[in-house]
């Protein structure tokens, strides 16, 4: 009687250790945060992006020219990234007032450039327009 019992254990122990293989491989394949019941690739970067359009204006400590209007291209937990009309240096530190739909005054931000991509066409104006990365440091809600 003691053999059935401890073959039927066993048994069991096996099926629950592939059912947790299977859990953990499939785990693997899904992306983080809230975007999970949406996008079923592997997310290679450290957090999630989420492409919301949002207008901003942003200051360069360094500039002695007025803050520009500008809007995000995507949001994640640390940073952004947003549209520029002049090409920024690296590592130059900005001020950014984020209008936040919902907030009655816009969020206040402070971060630093991380990386300048130009892109290959105009604004309907002429502009030349740049991506840039922002990494947050700061943020005054």
């Amino acid at each position: 009687m003691y053999f059935i019992y401890t073959l039927a254990l066993v048994l069991l122990l096996i099926i629950l250790i592939l059912l947790l293989a299977e859990e953990n491989r499939f785990r693997k394949t899904i992306t983080h945060g809230l975007a999970r019941k949406f996008w079923l690739l592997k997310e290679k970067r450290r957090f999630l992006r989420f492409g919301e359009e949002i207008k901003i204006r942003y200051n360069l400590r360094m500039s002695a020219a007025p803050p520009s209007d500008s809007k995000t291209v995507n949001i994640s937990r640390t940073g952004l990234c947003i549209v520029v009309y002049e090409k920024v240096d690296k590592k130059t530190n900005i001020d950014l007032e984020i209008e936040v739909p919902g907030f009655s005054k816009p969020v206040l931000a402070s971060g630093r450039v991380m990386w300048v991509k130009e892109l290959p066409h105009a604004d309907e104006k002429g502009r030349r327009l740049f991506y840039a990365g922002i990494r947050l440091s700061l943020i005054h809600i």
